[in-house]
């Protein structure tokens, strides 16, 4: 336990580079750098360690898991390719993004003065008049505080009023909800397309996700992270002020996205909606594969955290959009802030109706078909309460989920348009996906030869072989035919059987002309914390604490059977 403490602790923030020596530190990334059998070939000391023998780099090698209601979901990256596999018809809930960004007041700063708030929705510096001097630096001072004092998203702070009221006792806003054109954004969002589209969530992981280890942390820091498709912009998700890191994931071939389509009596395929339906009717229920050659989506995996707490979560998520039916899907609030923000920068609005009946395409129909959401919180939870995780209904209407299942929660963020009902399991998607986490492969210069760190920026490279004739025919049936592929290293012209020593034998130098510099997989450096976190750091406290005693009485023991053992 000791020796696993220590290397916890030695691994604590440590930076990855794969142009190095041998580091110890490393181990628990690269446990196939210089492992045996693999014909590294490399000493400890070699600058280029972490690297093939054509000097291709290395990269780490990492996995962990995840779960909810005991069902496990799998993170791995390898040769910068993620895979996140988990269990098939994952259900899902949807959201839509309002066009806000929620942002708090920091623990014991001066705030907006609730008497303030609608004139902080357009709050930005102003130059100071002489003829309106008192109320422009008033302007500007309030300015100041929702610049300084006011932060959203970050686990770097900590939020005591997230599930408190408002407004303080000193009357100053505990929060506010800004439109993404506001002024303390600094116009990073002017040019942003229209916020039209709903997410379809769920969680995967519990806070902070603790066995994950460094998998995610390294993954959220490569390339292609936060590159957020076309429909993930419509739907909000490259605002990061809302969502700390997203990764974009693709679906296997065989893996797919369900929709609950009934069995085909309106009546039963509906949600029931009181105690009387709920105990005087089933609700009929048949998920079947969305076409998705006739819809755009896009997949993705979230880390986000709910109420502005520091612990974040691990969300399954993904955006569609039918090619032909967009009103279908597409949605904006025709009122406030966000929307008049939209008309005066000249925005196409698609539909200001919200749809909760959607219908979708599916394979082999021929129509559209109606999606129906469920009662309950989800198709495999039907033992929460008995399982103690308590709650079990669908909150049936977008917003802050808040303290589910008790009060008057929403489904997902307060963010969101309450209008937008998450349709509770409507949705399914198989968790079986990969995502490239820098190139893709299939770009003609990346992993040539001539890519590593040892060959790079050359396009001819020396080879060498050792002398042999390569490819003589002898088989009967090829009697007095020639190979038109033979190779002849040798001056004699003959086969050089096993010699006695190798060293003996010539070695032939020639060229090889790429054509171009070949590229490789890039990587970002990423500190990483080892620190146990959550439940595993409650568990490494406790064995800490008790560590003393257990080690004492191991010594006890240790001596009483040695005396045992001196009596016989």
């Amino acid at each position: 336990m000791l020796a696993a403490l220590s290397i916890g602790l030695l691994l604590v923030s440590q930076v990855y580079s794969n142009v190095k020596p041998h580091d110890p530190t490393m181990d628990p990334l690269f446990p196939h750098t210089g492992a045996c059998n693999t014909q590294h070939n490399r000493e400890k000391d070699d600058p280029d360690y972490y690297s093939s023998n054509s000097g291709m780099p290395h990269d780490p090698s990492t996995s962990g898991f995840m779960a909810t209601h005991g069902t496990h979901r799998f993170l791995a990256m390898h040769e910068q390719t993620g895979l996140l596999v988990g269990e098939g018809k994952h259900g899902v809930w949807r959201f839509q993004e309002n066009g806000f960004i929620r942002v708090y007041r920091d623990a014991g700063k001066e705030g907006i003065p609730a008497v303030k708030k609608e004139g902080a929705l357009d709050l930005e510096r102003v130059e100071v008049q002489e003829e309106t001097q008192e109320q422009d630096e008033e302007t500007n001072r309030l300015f100041d505080i929702l610049l300084n004092d006011y932060k959203n998203l970050d686990p770097k702070h900590d939020f005591n009023y997230a599930f408190g009221e408002e407004v303080s006792e000193e009357g100053w806003l505990n929060w506010i909800d800004l439109p993404i054109y506001h002024a303390k954004f600094n116009n990073t969002y002017e040019d942003h397309v229209p916020i039209d589209l709903p997410v379809y969530y769920c969680q995967m992981s519990s806070p902070d996700f603790p066995h994950m280890g460094p998998t995610w942390h390294l993954m959220k820091g490569q390339p292609s992270a936060n590159k957020i498709g076309p429909l993930g912009k419509r739907a909000g998700m490259d605002i990061r002020e809302n969502f700390n890191d997203v990764v974009r994931f693709h679906l296997f071939p065989d893996a797919g996205i369900w929709g609950n389509i009934g069995q085909g009596d309106a009546a039963t395929d509906k949600m029931p909606k009181t105690l009387e339906e709920l105990k005087e009717r089933v609700q009929t229920v048949d998920w079947q594969r969305l076409d998705l050659e006739k819809l755009d989506f896009e997949v993705y995996l979230m880390e986000r955290a709910y109420h502005n707490k520091k612990e974040t979560y691990l969300f399954m998520t993904f955006v569609f959009v039918d090619k032909e039916n967009e009103s279908q899907h597409s949605y904006i609030r025709p009122d406030g802030k966000y929307y008049e923000g939209l008309k005066e920068r000249g925005h196409e609005i698609i539909n200001t109706v919200p749809n909760n009946a959607p219908t979708v395409p599916i394979e082999n129909e021929t129509e559209l078909k109606e999606v129906y959401g469920l009662a309950t919180y989800g198709h495999h939870h039907m033992a929460r309460v008995k399982m103690g995780l308590g709650g079990g209904g669908c909150p049936t209407k977008g917003g802050d989920i808040g303290d589910y299942p008790w009060g008057d929660p929403g489904s997902a963020w307060p963010t969101n348009y309450e209008e937008i009902v998450p349709l509770c399991d409507g949705y399914l998607i198989d968790i079986k996906t990969w995502a490239n986490l820098d190139k893709p492969w299939d770009e003609d210069h990346l992993f040539l030869g001539n890519a590593g760190h040892t060959y790079g920026g050359q396009t001819q490279v020396k080879f060498q072989a050792q002398a042999n004739h390569y490819g003589v025919f002898k088989d009967p049936y090829n009697e007095g035919k020639t190979n038109p592929y033979e190779l002849d290293f040798t001056e004699d012209h003959e086969i050089q059987e096993i010699p006695e020593d190798a060293s003996d034998i010539p070695v032939v130098d020639f060229i090889i002309d790429f054509g171009k510099n070949g590229t490789v997989n890039e990587y970002q450096n990423v500190t990483i914390d080892y620190t146990p976190r959550t439940c595993l750091k409650d568990k490494a406290d406790a064995e800490a604490a008790t560590g003393g005693a257990m080690r004492a009485t191991g010594i006890s023991l240790a001596f009483l059977g040695l005396f045992f053992l001196a009596m016989f």
